[in-house]
């Protein structure tokens, strides 16, 4: 009995479920339809290893050490040049060396051990420990000690050791802590934010090698270094460190790697041995493989170690043998086939650089360094009693130490250059050449087909030249000559309810997942193939978009749509969608973006990494386009923002500006420019600001860079504003003088300013109960004596407006003088004044005519300003709080006297905007 009536309740209770449920029941089947697999699991893995192998250079057929050198030479300036030194990393190479000594510890009963930091690029500074024989004489070995990824960084204990027993060779040991381990283990040093650098064009594996250049360098200053015995030795990642800068630096005279790399066609079908963003950094495999840094050893004494049973990477029994391949013949070219050596340890064979791996870097030692008829010690001394901990190891850095992520804020925030888009006559074909776009042919093949209700689902195999398959489902309710294809950060079977809309509207829909998304997602360690296919020169981004348009190709000309149009969710998919209607605009009616950033510079704003998203860091995008950029190309009529977040509406607005509109009546020939909102972004009424220019009350203009940077920036925010002219002084040397030729005009100008916005509140979408101001130095004063003086009717212009207000809700003066006799008083000049110059000078001051009901103030101003001391904006702030007016006075560390929104020391716009948001927004 009860089970019936739990079952006429659920009936019941179904019965009264909305209609609109029944969309959520379509919308179920179509997510089944979108998820339903098309290719094989393993497929995107397989072809972007078919696409990378051909693609990474092989070894040279060459007979001839003079040959050699000659191909050699022009492979190392390629990678020097074309790989780490890009962009402002040409800059750091050229910085002279810096290094802080500190304090010497003592070491065992043989050397002592000197602390030292050193910079790697202006600002990054790197700590080391400098291990030196107490008996030192004539010049001796020196050996540059490099880790791997290891937290212990340069106080791991193997790595000690390491040091330790080198100095008791009478050597000297350099030990250098790594990027992102041991001290400099810190979030913005993580590996893969380095690639936050190559965004800006600006190699990220410039402070990895420039930190082992400066290494070499502080080593070989020591007065008893041998130039012509320098080693490097290093495991893992240190091993990697190792053969690159032995290879790319010919001061490095013995080499030994341990299992620290392989060639990339080894890492290609070895996925253990895939490496970081600095072991494949960007173009690499353009010029060189592993197994030419190999044999850019020749002839320099090399030993290659690896472990037998290596539980990380680069095991022996596959890693090292195409290397000595690779390089022996280069060896026996100069007949030095003996100074290739090669160790592989058993016992433990696991990851590591213990006793037997260190033994044979001690036999090298011994082959190589050893003096005539004195030959080196090959066991390993005893040092466990003096390993030390890493608070005793530990170096004194700055506080605010660079990392990649503060090296590209900086970097990022005056991109993208105009003079990179200037110099091209085509920034299209710019454009394709930093994505590596290539023309691509799509050709379909039906997969099977299905039907429900009124809808037909085809699924499909897309190949993309002979390169790629990519999975699409497909969608139709009848014949159509549009389709939408749709793409989503999430893949295909997370867009069920987008694909119920556009079917609705009448749309056949395709829902693809490209290269590296949804069922196109590599299933082995998917991100370092992304890293390894921008290794060998491509770029995941080129790569999406040219499988995007290429689809939508085949839908016009197979097909039959006359319209392609494409929406994309999420900021990954919004980008490579847009580049792709940048690159080729007429392929697409439309494109819909939703999720999109607003700018590229959010990548390094939000601290991403490469692992994340691989294709959003593609090398120098940001240095020549942004999102307002790509949206120009792609034809911004074409391109639609779906909820656009507050970045879009801030970046991409178009903003428009009314200049030379008259606003002060018949006979006055100053005018005003109208900055106003997009009304796609942001619908009115909005509040408005009055810009008011300095210029010392003489000079100035309403469309200087200060005023257009204020104007832009606050349009983009939803505020109208009115850039105004006003009556200007002959220019005179003292301040009275230029004041009293235009008190209390100019400011009565400003006023009218203000009622013009009133009165045409209508016209211009403006909500006339909120109105600020805002201007910088002699604008600064006015601004702040048109908010206290509100509607005092001494000081109100009678004509134009005389019903309007002049009362203003807000106010940001900048770098203003405030109290003209104060000022006076500190440049001398009081003692001069005449009476009628105090009256003047007191009359237009700010200070004087604070009353409770002014509004609030924010008050801007620099700490190197020469021209108006920052104690002005301090005692209008005082004055204020005394008068109990809201007022936050912002004091700008290292800004001069006249600045924008945007200097140099600090984006204002946050604070400025907020303020504005806060009073002028109800």
């Amino acid at each position: 009995m009860l089970n019936l009536c739990a079952f006429r309740l659920f009936v019941f209770c179904c019965l009264l479920i909305p209609a609109s449920h029944h969309l959520n029941a379509a919308e179920q089947n179509l997510k089944t339809w979108l998820a339903k697999p098309i290719i094989e699991k393993e497929l995107p893995w397989k072809e972007v290893q078919k696409y990378i192998a051909p693609r990474v250079p092989g070894m040279p057929e060459i007979d001839s050490v003079d040959a050699w050198e000659k191909y050699i030479s022009k492979v190392r300036s390629n990678v020097l040049n074309k790989v780490i030194f890009r962009g402002e990393a040409a800059k750091w190479r050229d910085s002279k060396l810096n290094v802080v000594w500190l304090e010497t510890i003592s070491g065992g009963p043989d050397y002592k051990i000197q602390k030292l930091r050193f910079e790697a690029v202006p600002g990054l500074w790197i700590p080391a420990l400098l291990y030196v024989p107490k008996q030192l004489s004539g010049k001796v070995p020196v050996v540059m000690n490099v880790n791997g990824h290891d937290r212990n960084g340069k106080a791991a204990d193997y790595k000690q050791v390491r040091c330790i027993n080198q100095a008791k060779r009478g050597m000297i040991a350099l030990n250098i802590e790594w990027l992102g381990m041991g001290q400099l283990n810190v979030p913005g040093l993580m590996h893969y934010r380095m690639n936050q650098l190559d965004l800006c064009g600006t190699s990220g594996l410039a402070p990895f090698y420039l930190s082992m250049k400066r290494g070499l360098d502080v080593l070989l200053s020591h007065p008893n270094a041998d130039p012509e015995r320098v080693a490097v030795a290093g495991l893992s990642g240190g091993g990697w460190q190792t053969i690159f800068i032995s290879s790319l630096d010919k001061r490095v005279t013995l080499s030994n790697p341990v299992a620290g790399y392989s060639s990339f066609l080894t890492r290609n079908y070895h996925t253990k041995d895939l490496g970081d963003s600095e072991q494949t950094p960007n173009d690499l495999a353009v010029y060189a493989d592993y197994t030419h840094l190999t044999a850019m050893r020749a002839p320099r004494p090399t030993l290659l170690t690896n472990n037998s049973k290596d539980n990380c990477c680069f095991e022996s029994g596959y890693a090292q043998p195409p290397l000595l391949k690779a390089a022996f013949p280069v060896y026996k070219l100069y007949d030095k086939e003996n100074h290739l050596q090669s160790h592989v340890n058993d016992d433990p064979g696991d990851h590591n650089f213990l006793q037997d791996n260190r033994e044979a870097l001690y036999r090298m030692f011994s082959a190589y360094f050893s003096e005539p008829g004195k030959p080196l010690p090959t066991k390993e001394f005893e040092c466990s009693s003096e390993i030390k901990s890493a608070d005793e190891l530990k170096i004194e850095l700055p506080k605010n130490n660079e990392t990649f992520h503060s090296l590209a804020l900086r970097l990022c925030k005056d991109l993208p250059r105009k003079a990179a888009l200037s110099s091209t006559k085509n920034p299209r074909k710019l454009l394709k050449k930093i994505v590596n776009y290539k023309k691509t042919l799509a050709t379909g093949e039906k997969n099977s087909q299905a039907a429900i209700d009124n809808t037909t689902i085809k699924f499909w195999k897309l190949r993309i030249n002979e390169d790629w398959t990519v999975p699409a489902t497909e969608f139709s309710k009848g014949p159509s000559k549009s389709t939408t294809i749709v793409v989503a950060d999430e893949g295909r079977k997370s867009l069920a309810s987008t694909v119920e809309k556009l079917l609705a509207q009448g749309e056949t829909v395709l829902a693809i997942d490209p290269f590296y998304f949804g069922e196109s997602k590599i299933s082995q360690r998917d991100f370092l193939y992304g890293l390894l296919v921008a290794s060998v020169g491509e770029r995941p981004l080129g790569i999406q978009a040219s499988q995007l348009t290429a689809i939508a190709r085949w839908l016009q000309k197979k097909q039959n749509q006359n319209s392609v149009k494409v929406q994309a969710e999420g900021p990954r998919s919004s980008l490579y969608t847009l580049v792709a209607a940048a690159i080729e605009p007429k392929t697409f009616s439309s494109i819909s973006l939703k999720d999109s950033m607003g700018s590229l510079k959010q990548i390094i704003e939000e601290n991403k990494s490469v692992n994340q998203a691989p294709e959003l860091f593609c090398f120098g995008l940001l240095k020549a386009f942004d999102i307002k950029q790509l949206v120009e190309l792609a034809g911004s009529e074409k391109v639609q923002f779906i909820e656009p977040s507050d970045r879009v509406k801030q970046e991409l607005p178009q903003i428009r500006v009314n200049k030379d509109v008259s606003y002060l009546g018949k006979g006055r020939t100053e005018k005003l420019d109208l900055y106003l909102p997009d009304p796609k972004f942001q619908k009115g009424p909005y509040p408005a600001i009055v810009i008011i220019h300095g210029g010392g009350w003489h000079g100035g203009d309403k469309a200087a860079r200060r005023e257009q940077n204020i104007g832009n920036s606050l349009a983009k925010a939803g505020y109208v504003c009115a850039s105004i002219n006003y009556q200007l002084a002959k220019k005179r040397s003292k301040f009275t003088d230029n004041l009293k030729q235009v008190w209390p005009g100019h400011l009565q100008d400003c006023k009218t300013a203000v009622r013009f916005l009133r009165k045409h509140a209508s016209q211009y979408q403006i909500d006339a109960n909120h109105i600020g101001a805002i201007g910088g130095s002699a604008g600064g004063h006015l601004v702040a004596v048109l908010a206290v003086t509100g509607n005092d009717p001494k000081l109100d212009p009678h004509e134009p407006y005389a019903g309007f207000s002049s009362r203003i809700q807000a106010v940001v003066p900048m770098y203003g003088a405030h109290d003209l006799i104060a000022l006076a008083r500190s440049r001398d000049l009081l003692s001069s004044f005449s009476e009628e110059e105090k009256q003047i000078s007191q009359q237009a001051s700010a200070v004087t005519h604070i009353t409770n009901d002014d509004p609030p103030f924010l008050i801007l101003h620099g700490t190197k300003d020469a021209l108006v001391p920052v104690e002005q904006s301090e005692i209008l702030a005082a004055a204020l709080k005394k008068g109990n007016i809201p007022v936050e006075l912002l004091i700008i560390e290292g800004a001069p006297h006249s600045f924008h929104l945007q200097p140099k020391q600090k984006d204002l716009r946050p604070p400025v905007i907020g303020f504005f948001d806060r009073h002028l927004k109800p």
